[in-house]
């Protein structure tokens, strides 16, 4: 017999069996915060997190 579960119960089981449309960085294997609509991709080079975007953007020189 199934037995109801709280909402956070409910929330946290969600999280681990279905991700849903979460996307995970291609550099740093974070989550983005976006979806397949608003993915970011630099070439083929994606999806990526804002930070990796920013660092790929515009990559640092070692002068600072």
């Amino acid at each position: 017999m199934r037995q109801a579960i709280s909402y956070s119960e409910h929330l946290r089981i969600n999280a681990v069996e279905y991700p849903g449309t979460r996307q995970i960085c291609a550099k740093c294997g974070e989550p983005t915060g976006r979806c397949e609509d608003d993915s970011i991709f630099i070439g083929d080079e994606g999806p990526l997190c804002e930070a990796c975007y920013a660092a790929v953007k515009e990559p640092s020189d070692g002068t600072a």
